[in-house]
């Protein structure tokens, strides 16, 4: 009996470290620091890509700083908040902007941010999850 206790345990453990959900690399708020841009947004399974940048509409991009500080801005509006991340991947992020009329990739953005309670974070790839497994893809900018 006692030579099936270690291995039991060992395989229990084992599993308990690689267990199902959204893994990811961070380990602390300092690794999500820097500046990410909005490249496609996921929604029922359609990958809507960034369009091309017009005059007058900025690229969508958000900034998290030290001590949970967050700046960025839509297609054309600046926003400023804040964010909080948690165990589990989990992330709050509020705070508000400028009012102006949004493109449609931008509304996309702004009505699903506030919904994100999830995220995933590889080598500058920074994935936002909201509302049944919709997805906000960034790539690091610095």
């Amino acid at each position: 009996m006692k030579a099936l206790i270690i291995p039991t345990a060992s395989v229990l453990f084992f599993s308990l470290l690689t267990g199902c959900g959204k893994t990811t690399t961070i380990s602390s708020n300092m690794e999500l620091t820097g500046k990410w841009q909005l490249e496609s947004i996921v929604q029922e399974d359609d990958t809507i890509s960034k369009p091309a940048t017009t005059k007058g509409v900025m690229d969508i991009g958000l900034n998290f700083k030290d001590k949970g500080e967050l700046e960025g801005n839509t297609s054309t509006n600046i926003l400023t908040g804040f964010y909080e991340t948690a165990q589990q991947n989990t992330i709050q992020i509020g705070g508000g902007g400028t009012e102006r009329a949004e493109t449609s990739w931008g509304n996309l953005f702004v009505n699903a941010l506030p919904s994100v309670n999830l995220y995933d974070l590889k080598t500058n790839r920074l994935v936002l999850y909201y509302e049944n497994n919709n997805q906000l893809i960034f790539s690091r900018v610095q």
